[in-house]
This record gives structure tokens, C-alpha cells and sequence, in this order.
């Protein structure tokens, strides 16, 4: 399709953490219980909470994959049946890409690639909270740690053009409250968890118990942004039901299953567990965003969701699927059904997320427009600008 004769706005980007990131304002008594970096073999590993962390096989990046090198397979298009080390292909140096750790240079990839703003999202971030579920303390102490580094490097809203996203998890809810507070006072517009139960000092719960209701408070009144975007989250734990070992997806005995059986579970149960739960009912001006997390599994959601308030229509004060129309913004894939989205929620719904520069996603994210076919002007300018312009208050 014709590119757009206006920039667009990228709901999905990312950086590659500089190898400093959890470290270099980590408090000096929880330096151990935290990251720290190891030569092992060779090779340069990160240890979180003193174990060798797996999360990102290569966690200094370099080299990395270059972008969109994946798309063949999540378009279902791998039809040689090459392993995915084979579709990666050659890797490229970070230093010939400075973009991908330096803000100045970002800013200037952006203009080349037509990008005007961007919310920007961690790559190795969304994996520390299950690394650190067993020491609570450690994990909120990691991750404000992380955000100081965050605000260093990229900033959370210096020019209004790229929007970086702090890191939060529930985990105990005071400390939770506390970064809220701090990163909505240093500037910042949105903040970033992964979808999942949350852990707890007895396993997991919804975050939509009442104990978080602190921090869903003061982030309606703040009228900040909150992204659920895909990363490791205590749903790992699913596969253990099903096959023994592991539960990390390379250890399934058979490769498919996790993509058959529970790909978009996370998800799913997370914005039915806020639903059921009632957290946009306590809390109707949260603004909920859906990031790299697809959205063909929307459809069945609010089906399910249909389905319960017709059976108990007294488990809920507001229908179910009302409450997600009215709460929550949607990131579609490149590869999911565009048009049956836009019709099932509505135009002013839909965010476009390119997931660059990893493998997963777009390597010129204005490609993502070929996607939009059937979609007048009007409804391409909505899902490539608007709709974030308008969330985040800007255009």
C-alpha cells in the first residue's frame, strides 16, 4: 500500500539494555540478591538472584538478531521447517546500530524510518520479574533500579516524541505504590508490566484483588498509561500440568504445544481476571493497552466474557464486555485478521505496534500499513497515529 504523507506513532518499539541497566543504581546491600554480570566458559552471563539467568540466550546483545529476521514464522510461512537458529540467520554487531542503545541516534532513525513518537518498551525487563518471585524485596529494588537507569539513558517524556515505559510489578503493594509515585513525579506517561498473575510471599494471585487497588489509583488519577506487554510471567507454570520437566517452552516435548494449547492465555486471563475482579468497575478511568501480545484471542475472551454475564448477570455491576470496550487499546500482530478487529472493537481501538527491532516483528515498521488492506484513509490514520496521539495527549 502507499506509504502515509504523515509520521506515525509505533506503540511497540523497543531498546537493547545497556549491560548496566539493573546494576548501575542498584542499591550497594541488595547488589548480590539482584543482577550481577559472570564470565562463564567464555562467555558473558548475566546471574539474577545468583542464578544464571536464560530469559535472553545472549543478554549483551551483541550480536543480535537483525530485525524482522522472524517473520517468515509468524506468518506461518516456514515451509522448508528450518529451526529458528537457521531463521535468524547472520547476526548483525551492535555498533553498527547505535539506534537500538542511544536515544540521540534513535531520534534520528526514527525520521528516516517516518516514526514521529514511540512508546518504548524493554526487551530483557520483561523477563525479571519471574526471576526474582522467590525475593520480593530484590525484585522491587531491581526494577528501581532499573527505572533510574531508564530515565538516564532514554527519559520518560523529554521532547514528545519517544515515551519510555518504567517497569512495574505488584509484587508487594506498598513498594509498588511508592514507584508509582516516584516515576508519575520524574515525568513519566505510562508504565509497563507483564500480564500474568502476580507473585506474592504465597504464591500468585490476581491483580485484581483488592490489595493493588493503591496503585490502579493513583494511576487512573494520574490518568497515566498502563501496558500489559508480553514477557515471563507465572503462567510458565501451565506446561507443568501437561508435561513434566521445565517449563521452558524449549523443553516440551513436543516443540508445537505450547503454541497450540496456550499461546494467548496469558493474556486473556489476565484482562478476565481485571474484569471479574472488578478493577475497571472501582477504577472506570484506567486506560489499559494490550502490547505485543497479538489480538486474535480478543474474539473468544469476549465471548467468554458474554457468556458468564448472561449466566451471572449479578457477578458483574457493568457487563463484562462493555468494560473492556470502554478500558482497554489492542495491539494486533502484523500477521492477525485487521478487519474482523476493527469491526469486533471499533477502530478507535486499534494501536499500531511494529516491535522493532527484534526478530519478531517488523524490520521497516511502516510495513505494517500493508496490513490494512480494506481500511479507508480516515481508519489508517487512526491506527498509525491517532489513537496513540490521543492517549498519550499529544498531536
Amino acid at each position: 500500500m502507499p506509504r502515509p504523507d504523515f509520521r506515525v506513532f509505533d506503540a511497540d518499539n523497543h531498546y537493547y539494555e545497556a549491560e548496566d541497566a539493573f546494576t548501575r543504581h542498584i542499591e550497594p546491600s541488595m547488589a548480590k540478591r539482584c543482577m550481577q554480570w559472570a564470565d562463564i566458559g567464555g562467555k558473558r552471563r548475566l546471574l539474577v538472584g545468583g542464578r544464571v539467568n536464560k530469559f535472553i540466550p545472549n543478554p549483551t546483545f551483541d550480536p543480535i538478531a537483525r530485525p524482522g529476521s522472524l517473520e517468515d514464522y509468524f506468518r506461518g510461512r516456514n515451509t522448508e521447517g528450518r529451526d529458528l537458529a537457521t531463521m535468524f540467520g547472520d547476526l548483525e554487531s551492535l555498533a553498527a546500530n547505535p539506534g537500538y542503545r542511544d536515544r540521540d541516534a534513535r531520534l534520528s532513525l526514527m525520521d528516516e524510518q517516518g516514526l514521529e513518537r514511540a512508546f518504548l518498551f524493554p526487551t530483557l525487563g520483561v523477563g525479571m520479574q519471574e526471576a526474582l518471585r522467590h525475593d520480593l524485596p530484590a525484585l522491587h529494588a531491581a526494577f528501581r533500579a532499573f527505572n533510574l537507569w531508564l530515565d538516564e539513558d532514554w527519559g520518560f517524556d523529554r521532547d514528545g516524541r519517544l515515551f519510555a515505559a518504567p517497569m512495574l510489578t505488584l509484587a508487594d503493594p506498598d513498594e509498588a505504590a511508592a514507584e508509582v509515585d516516584r516515576v508519575l513525579s520524574a515525568g513519566a506517561r505510562l508504565v509497563v508490566m507483564v500480564p500474568g498473575p502476580v507473585p506474592t510471599p504465597n504464591g500468585y494471585q490476581s491483580p485484581g484483588m483488592a490489595d493493588y487497588d493503591p496503585v490502579w489509583a493513583r494511576l487512573e488519577e494520574a490518568d497515566a498509561l498502563v501496558a500489559f506487554h508480553a514477557g515471563l510471567s507465572g503462567t510458565s507454570q501451565y506446561g507443568k500440568v501437561w508435561e513434566s520437566g521445565p517449563a521452558q517452552f524449549e523443553a516440551f516435548r513436543h516443540s508445537a504445544f505450547p503454541l497450540v494449547a496456550f499461546a494467548d492465555r496469558t493474556i486473556s486471563d489476565t484482562f478476565a481476571a481485571l474484569i471479574c475482579h472488578g478493577v475497571f468497575c472501582r477504577f472506570p478511568g484506567l486506560r489499559i493497552l494490550s502490547i505485543e501480545n497479538g489480538a486474535m484471542w480478543v474474539p473468544e475472551l469476549l465471548r467468554h466474557l458474554d457468556g458468564a454475564h448472561g449466566k451471572m448477570p449479578f457477578a458483574f455491576e457493568r457487563h463484562p464486555v462493555e468494560q473492556f470496550h470502554a478500558n482497554v487499546w489492542v495491539s494486533p500482530y502484523f500477521e492477525d485478521d485487521m478487519v474482523m478487529l476493527r469491526d469486533l472493537l471499533g477502530i478507535d481501538r486499534l494501536l499500531f505496534g511494529s516491535d522493532f527491532p527484534h526478530a519478531e516483528g517488523l524490520a521497516d515498521p511502516m510495513a505494517y500499513i500493508d496490513e490494512l488492506g480494506g481500511f479507508d484513509d480516515d481508519e489508517i490514520r487512526k491506527v498509525m497515529r491517532d489513537n496513540a496521539d490521543g492517549l498519550i495527549g499529544a498531536g
